[in-house]
């Protein structure tokens, strides 16, 4: 079930401020203009175009204006990862960002998100419940399905139609928003379940999109549970060779692997218990790896892993709520009706439970995979019976100009993911970024965004990525 935590963004969702009551009662109006140059509204849209007569939704929009005095005419369209995660909480972030400078910012809750007709909103709060548990992974699969079924008890008492919420229907929310705003064509940046959002754009709407900017790719014709257990071994062991690789970490911490997977070994046998956030919580083994998976997310975060192994070993409950932390904020940010949907539709018929097991038994040195991802494709399985048909399951081809960014040690969407896109994306231009995961919002990463909007036809100077930073070691 927590696979959703591999597209979302979490980074960003610590680090900005949910809407404030003042910017939801601007959103309570149709569309506002503020004084610091920001434009709210909502889009009017069917749930599911497919079906006739379909209800409408509303979709919560805010366009953040240039601040320059000479405006470009394409502005940039942020999509968010999840599927599942709120956008508009995103606003403070971009609303001091370098792109907004002489570009519009366009941001929009995705449909069954945020303020956009979001369902079942505390399904987080009931998953982290069971994450606080010792649970076998068995357990723990009987538990998330009761609770998604509730879930879904409660969207159809409501009247919603769960085969609207996929990535055909949100991209085609999406140019409706651009012809209710005016513009000719924009420019789309998407991350991680964003890029998948982004390139179903590029494929339905190429005339809508000037150029894209990609990152943390999982395209429609990725397969995420087939080598899910491999991407996070793969990152895993990649991170812990680049701290035996440092002076300074390998000093701090000597025979960290070695040392994660005894600290794996005890857990078997003992769980840890602590309190947290003022509840009883219990760390077993699988809750030990989700934590792990997570920590790879993020440069600064990947930098607290070896700290995590030590906490782990010495059983400092200190150190554990320290890095339990992102795991929660995501689960809690995520909506996961609208996660469970698009998953359900786009995922399963290509890929799920079997190719899953398959991968773990590949990886002995694993008992089990992380908490929740075992039970995922069971869970989708359960959600709703609608299945996408073979063409969404095809690599998106095109000439729109790309810029492709990947992390090599991002343990959910691997730079193969991107290289292997890049093949059909003949106007492509790739970077790496060596010792980074699965968010990429860093100055280097900024600066080649500008310079690759402003002449899209050239290729820009990507050498910044591979100039990039240790990993700042805790």
């Amino acid at each position: 079930m927590k696979s959703l935590l591999f597209c979302i963004l979490f980074v960003f969702s610590m680090s900005c401020k949910h809407p404030s009551k003042e910017v939801g009662a601007r959103l309570n109006q149709e569309a506002s203009a503020s004084q610091d140059g920001i434009v709210s509204g909502f889009l009017e849209v069917p749930e599911n175009r497919s079906v006739k007569n379909s209800k409408t939704i509303r979709l919560a929009y805010r366009v953040l204006k240039a601040k320059g005095d000479s405006p470009k005419e394409d502005p940039i369209l942020y999509l968010q990862g999840g599927p599942g995660g709120a956008t508009l909480i995103m606003q403070n972030f971009w609303s001091n960002n370098a792109l907004r400078a002489d570009r519009d910012i366009v941001l929009m809750d995705q449909r069954g998100t945020g303020e956009s007709n979001a369902i079942c909103s505390d399904l987080g709060a009931r998953l982290i419940q069971i994450l606080s548990m010792d649970l076998t992974p068995e357990e723990e699969e009987v538990k998330i399905l009761e609770a998604t079924e509730r879930c879904k008890k409660e969207a159809v008492a409501q009247g919603t139609d769960l085969s609207g919420y996929n990535s055909r229907e949100n991209a085609a929310d999406f140019e409706a928003l651009r012809k209710k705003l005016g513009y000719n064509r924009w420019n789309i940046l998407g991350g991680s379940y964003g890029s998948r959002l982004g390139l179903t754009i590029m494929r339905d709407f190429p005339n809508s999109v000037r150029a894209s900017i990609l990152f943390g790719i999982f395209a429609p014709d990725s397969e995420i549970y087939t080598h899910f257990i491999s991407n996070f071994n793969t990152a895993l062991m990649a991170a812990f060779e680049e701290c035996g690789e440092d002076p300074d970490c390998n000093i701090r911490y000597p025979r960290v692997k070695a040392r994660f997977f005894e600290a794996l070994k005890q857990l078997e046998k003992e769980p840890i218990s602590f309190s947290y956030n003022g509840e009883p919580f219990v760390l077993n083994v699988q809750d030990a790896l989700l934590v792990a998976h997570q920590l790879l997310y993020q440069k600064r975060m990947i930098g607290f892993l070896p700290a995590y192994v030590e906490a782990l070993n010495k059983r400092d409950p200190d150190g554990i709520r320290q890095a339990l932390g992102p795991t929660t904020a995501t689960v809690n940010f995520i909506n996961f009706a609208m996660y469970m949907s698009v998953m359900a539709y786009e995922e399963l018929p290509f890929n799920g439970t079997l190719e899953f097991s398959k991968d773990l038994e590949r990886h002995s040195e694993f008992s089990t995979g992380p908490a929740f991802f075992n039970s995922d494709p069971k869970a989708l399985e359960n959600w709703h019976s609608f299945r996408a048909k073979a063409h969404e399951d095809q690599p998106v081809v095109s000439n729109i100009p790309t810029l492709i960014a990947n992390g090599r040690l991002d343990p959910i969407t691997p730079a193969s993911n991107a290289v292997e896109l890049s093949k059909n994306l003949k106007n492509s231009y790739y970077m790496e970024f060596k010792r980074d995961g699965h968010s990429l919002f860093n100055s280097c990463f900024f600066e080649t965004c500008r310079a690759f909007l402003d002449s899209p036809q050239e290729r820009p100077d990507l050498s910044c990525a591979a100039k990039s930073g240790p990993i700042p070691w805790e």
